[in-house]
């Protein structure tokens, strides 16, 4: 096969093993600079503001009956000593009667 002017190179080492631990750095440098950016506030009076106007909302009438429905059921299975499955099984017929 002299003169047909094709060579065969054979890899003696894995090229994709030399390459892992860069593409790992890389991976892990692309992932935390957005958490970083995100980490630090730019004003903590403008971070605050949302959570002060989650605070002042008020629960809606359905949640407040809710809740009463909760508390009552909650009440009585803590006087049966109730806990596990049975304790689940009695919240879950409680708030469906009320």
């Amino acid at each position: 096969m002299i003169g047909t002017g094709y060579t065969t190179v054979i890899p003696t080492e894995n090229v994709a093993l030399k390459s892992l631990p860069v593409l790992l750095a890389s991976l892990a440098l692309a992932c935390s600079t957005p958490a970083l950016a995100r980490s630090a506030p730019q004003d903590s009076k403008a971070a605050e503001a949302p959570r002060a106007a989650k605070a002042k909302r008020q629960p809606s009438p359905a949640q407040l009956a809710q809740y009463e429905r909760m508390r009552s059921c909650n009440a009585t299975a803590r006087s049966q000593s109730l806990s596990g499955a049975p304790r689940k099984e009695f919240m879950r017929g409680c708030l469906r009667k009320h």
